[in-house]
């Protein structure tokens, strides 16, 4: 059951919901990448195992910010997404709103209260691996090294 009592954010001066309490928080590995994911809905973890809490040097890491909006009772529309330089926005009607800035590795994503647990671990989640995983591309060296493995080998 979701805790309704943090989904009851209303400040008048933020209007664009930026200071949302988060009290949530777990972290996960998403193949090479260190994820922390903060939200006001423990139903919006992903049922994934845990990550156990132990930094490593210059691991990549990204933040996941999931916010239950109480404002947003409607159902997923089709995805629109727009990349823009550092910026990518994912859109499904207004159910659903997310955001990523990859300089400063975070995600950021509004979710309607009618997004029930099932769509939202078969359908969003996924679609914010694939997010993750767009952040840190394939380094160049690594590209390099598969061309040459295969002109190698032909």
């Amino acid at each position: 059951m979701p805790q309704l009592e943090s989904l009851d954010y209303a400040d008048p001066l933020d209007l664009l919901r930026r200071f949302i309490p988060t009290p949530f928080k777990a972290l996960y590995r998403i193949g090479a990448v260190r994820v922390t994911v903060k939200t006001n809905d423990i139903t919006l973890l992903p049922v994934f195992p845990l990550e156990v809490d132990r930094e490593v040097l210059g691991e990549r890491r990204l933040e996941w910010r999931l916010i239950r909006d109480a404002g947003s009772p409607d159902l997923l529309g089709p995805p629109l997404l727009m990349t823009s330089g550092i910026l990518t926005i994912v859109t499904m009607g207004p159910a659903c709103l997310i955001g990523v800035d990859h300089e400063q590795r975070e995600l950021l994503a509004f979710i309607g209260t009618a997004i029930d647990a099932r769509t939202h671990q078969e359908f969003l989640i996924p679609l914010l691996c694939q997010l993750t995983n767009d952040v840190f591309p394939a380094s160049a060296s690594m590209r390099f090294t598969a061309h040459d493995e295969a002109s190698e080998n032909g």
